[in-house]
């Protein structure tokens, strides 16, 4: 088993350092940094920064396959501070990562769903990945969430630039973890880690009707790894 390195504090200070630099936009939000009155706890930024640094120093224990993302959703890693993860999951006692919620509960605005907030990616994800989950550690490439143009709550693509802005954070992640594997879940992951000049395997992204062919793709790379031991 992987043992959690004595510089793990000078890596999180680094890593914190890139997350709260960049300043939210009309069009990006910085949930490291910012809070939105209608929709956040006063403290929310402090949550989700902490989420992650209890999330990263608990996996980077025993992680050895790094799998990278897109990017922070609306539902999932907007409240939760944790790739592909929602505040629900860190509530409940069986999941196997903990934390608080951030969000405001009820609201000052309406929402499409109740706090604490969870998305289907992050549901369908950890769903096919508990086998796995002391094997990996999950990652956006563009850790912020981008959104359609002063409406908070929606989905938009990061930009090239957006995503290269970031790798830095990548870098640093991979350098300390040392993966035996990457794995990039969508093609905006794909296209940055080819940037990168990164090795990696590639499965599809497990929403829009992606589910099947991300378990198949997961399942055939985990096979190759457990193969390898």
């Amino acid at each position: 088993m992987k043992m959690i390195l004595p510089n793990f504090s000078l890596f999180w200070r680094e890593l914190e350092v890139i997350l709260t630099g960049f300043s939210s936009t009309s069009t990006v939000f910085n949930q490291y940094r910012d809070c939105n009155h209608e929709i956040d706890l006063p403290a929310a930024a402090s949550i989700r920064i902490n989420n992650l640094r209890g999330y990263m120093e608990k996996a980077m224990g025993t992680a050895s396959v790094l799998v990278v993302g897109e990017a922070a959703g609306p539902w999932g890693c907007r409240f939760s501070g944790i790739p592909f993860t929602g505040e629900k999951q860190l509530l409940d006692k069986s999941f196997p990562y903990c934390g608080e919620q951030s969000s405001k509960a009820p609201p000052g605005r309406q929402t499409k769903v109740k706090p604490p907030y969870i998305s289907k990616s992050a549901e369908m994800f950890w769903e096919i990945m508990q086998p796995h989950q002391t094997e990996v550690l999950v990652w956006d490439a563009f850790p912020l969430h981008s959104h359609k143009a002063d409406d908070v709550l929606t989905v938009r693509n990061p930009t090239t630039s957006e995503v290269a802005h970031f790798r830095k954070a990548l870098l640093l992640i991979k350098t300390y973890m040392k993966p035996r594997e990457v794995i990039a879940v969508g093609r905006k992951a794909d296209k940055e880690l080819a940037a990168m000049g990164e090795p990696r395997s590639y499965v599809r992204h497990p929403s829009r009707g992606g589910k099947g062919e991300f378990c198949a793709g997961m399942e055939e790379i985990f096979a190759r790894l457990t193969g390898k031991r």
